[in-house]
């Protein structure tokens, strides 16, 4: 199995968390698994507002897959545990809380991803909804009957309103 995830690494995760190596007896290849489910997750939420693979570096995206495979690897292998006294205490906790609070608002498009550079990402415009002016109103086209037609009253004022008579 590779080091490299898109990402996230073997490596980076190994340095921002030496202990995980020498706390348990964890190969590279079970890390980078680690880092590959987050990287699936993280592809999951975005996948809406951007083309992926994401084709340059995101560094948010890299602090939060890195932070997000370190929590799991620790959680899920019972290296650390939160005392129900402790839930939501812990820093590791908190920053996971932050992290999933981030990827909702990216989800949401309330935060915009940049490169390492500090340009915008594009977003993948082919996938946003699109509303017309005419949202929240009865439909103008009728392909029935035309007696089955029906006039929506409050579209008739607000075109009447718009108007300069």
């Amino acid at each position: 199995m590779t080091d490299v995830v898109s990402y996230t690494s073997v490596s980076r995760i190994n340095s921002a968390f030496p202990a995980i190596g020498s706390i348990s007896n964890i190969t590279s290849a079970v890390i980078a698994m680690y880092a590959s489910d987050v990287e699936a997750e993280i592809n999951v939420l975005i996948a809406n507002r951007y083309v992926l693979p994401l084709t340059v570096v995101s560094p948010l995206l890299t602090a939060i897959a890195t932070r997000e495979a370190i929590y799991r690897i620790l959680v899920q292998r019972a290296l650390i545990q939160f005392p129900p006294a402790q839930q939501g205490q812990h820093p590791l906790q908190i920053q996971h809380k932050d992290d999933q609070d981030l990827l909702k608002k990216l989800e949401a498009g309330d935060l915009q991803l940049v490169d390492s550079s500090g340009a915008e990402i594009l977003m993948d415009l082919t996938q946003l909804e699109t509303y017309s002016t005419t949202q929240g109103y009865l439909p103008t086209f009728h392909e029935g009957d035309w007696t089955d037609t029906v006039q929506d009253q409050d579209k008739l004022d607000d075109i009447l309103s718009d108007r300069d008579l």
